[in-house]
């Protein structure tokens, strides 16, 4: 995400490349502050919708499985 930034910010797209960086921000604190990661939960809402096939990954297609 930060090299799509620095792409979005070389083409002269700085306000989309500060809002990228703005997103990866708030995934990350989320992940470090919450231990909640924002990347597991859109690929299992991605598999449950039957966009990403429950086959790539059985463990990922129900998050609620994993043990805390």
């Amino acid at each position: 995400m930060s090299t799509a930034a620095a792409v979005l910010l070389a083409a002269g797209l700085a306000p989309a490349a500060w809002i990228l960086l703005a997103v990866l921000i708030v995934a990350a604190s989320l992940e470090a502050f919450a231990g909640f990661c924002l990347g597991c939960a859109v690929f299992g809402f991605l598999q449950r919708r039957g966009l990403i096939p429950e086959d790539v990954c059985e463990a990922c297609n129900n998050i609620s499985l994993r043990r805390t």
